[in-house]
């Protein structure tokens, strides 16, 4: 969801404008010319001290990086047996371009003003298609690309205000994508990516609003309790826990009720009883009350919580070790407080499996079975998971 998020941020008409500025800086500075990209490289160490280059976004399992051309829209309804036109959105490298640019911004902008620049044809007139290998340059390339680094207001302010929105969404995703317990952090995350856009709405920037609510939509869709309910038990946020809205307080209770009902399920030993366990059942309600009590005081930092070390641990230590060493006093909430939190926020841990179960089974060893690609999957897990602890 986070990059259809990014997908909805490319396919605004003022964001593909600057991913076209992009693709032209790109085409000259990492086309098939030399001089460009070694004499940015040379200002860059000169400046810098340190040897690197613009990046170039590759094919990622994100999306493509093309621009708005590619853009292209759905079939209409009475269509619908035509085949689907190629619908490409922006990577996250693409954005990973433009956070490149803007860090060497003052080195381009030596380069094309030099008088080596000026004096370069970078056109690829003389020679043929073929002899280029299909790339051919643009014979004003070069005044272009020019235009396009000198222009403050409307190359890098613009871009300054695309990566003010898209770099969190790309640090969101990639926290998501990795093995770490996240859930907690998403609300805050998706609830600060708003407030940017709003903010740049008051700035005066006229895709903020559309932006806005995209980002509603997705934030919509996506939600769900447990989002709320493991914010609201995350003890990175125990300075806010106090004041939750209505939406974050129901899908917290409702988040309650259902594992109280699982860990009565759990407990119970009579099977006559166990198939009439409902929520509405007393033994439920009693355990759910419970832990609303223990629940309201955490809330309202009592005991333990008002140490001062216990809430600057609350900052880096991980929530589930947090609440082992001090949420002992509250044995109910305690226990469902790391289980909430542990939920995975994305699939990619499934994607990943899948990917392992792929390389594996393949159409040359197709007469393998399920059970024996199982086995080899888990040791293939088990011993990358063991090189990681011994690197």
């Amino acid at each position: 969801m986070i990059s259809l998020e990014l997908k909805d941020l490319a396919r605004l008409p003022a964001v593909n404008t600057i991913i076209e500025k992009v693709s032209a800086i790109l085409s000259l500075f990492w086309g098939r010319k030399r001089w460009p990209r070694a004499r940015l490289r040379e200002v860059i160490l000169a400046n810098h001290g340190r040897r690197f280059g613009l990046y170039r976004a590759k094919q990622t399992r994100f999306a493509g990086t093309l621009g708005i051309h590619t853009l292209s829209p759905f079939p209409k309804p009475n269509s619908a047996l035509l085949p689907t036109p190629p619908l490409m959105c922006i990577s996250t490298g693409k954005f990973r371009e433009m956070s490149r640019l803007l860090r060497v911004k003052a080195d381009l902008q030596q380069v094309v003003v030099s008088a080596d620049y000026a004096s370069h044809r970078f056109s690829s007139r003389g020679r043929t298609v073929d002899e280029e290998e299909g790339e051919t340059l643009d014979p004003g390339i070069g005044p272009k690309v020019k235009s396009i680094v000198l222009d403050d207001d409307g190359f890098w302010t613009p871009l300054t205000h695309i990566l003010h929105v898209a770099m969190p969404l790309i640090k969101l995703l990639r926290m998501m994508d990795g093995n770490k317990p996240c859930i907690g952090k998403v609300y805050d995350k998706m609830f600060t990516i708003g407030e940017r856009i709003k903010h740049l709405g008051r700035g005066g920037v006229a895709w903020a609003g559309d932006m806005s609510k995209k980002h509603a939509d997705r934030w919509e869709y996506l939600h769900s309790p447990f989002h709320a309910a493991a914010y609201a038990l995350d003890p990175e946020f125990m300075d806010t826990v106090g004041e939750l809205d209505a939406a974050t307080q129901e899908g917290l209770l409702l988040v309650f009720e259902r594992m109280c009902l699982r860990d009565e399920i759990a407990l119970c030993t009579d099977p006559d009883a166990l198939s009439s366990l409902t929520v509405s059942s007393p033994a439920v309600i009693a355990r759910v009350a419970q832990v609303e009590r223990e629940f309201s005081v955490y809330q309202r930092r009592e005991g333990v919580f008002s140490r001062p070390t216990v809430l600057a641990n609350a900052k880096t230590m991980e929530p589930a070790a947090w609440w082992s060493m001090y949420g002992r006093h509250l044995p109910l909430l305690s226990a469902i407080a790391p289980r909430v939190l542990a939920q995975p926020a994305a699939a990619s841990a499934a994607e990943r499996n899948w990917s392992v179960y792929g390389q594996i089974r393949t159409a040359q060893k197709s007469r393998m079975h399920h059970g024996t690609a199982d086995k080899l999957v888990y040791c293939h897990e088990s011993m990358h998971l063991q090189q990681k602890l011994q690197d």
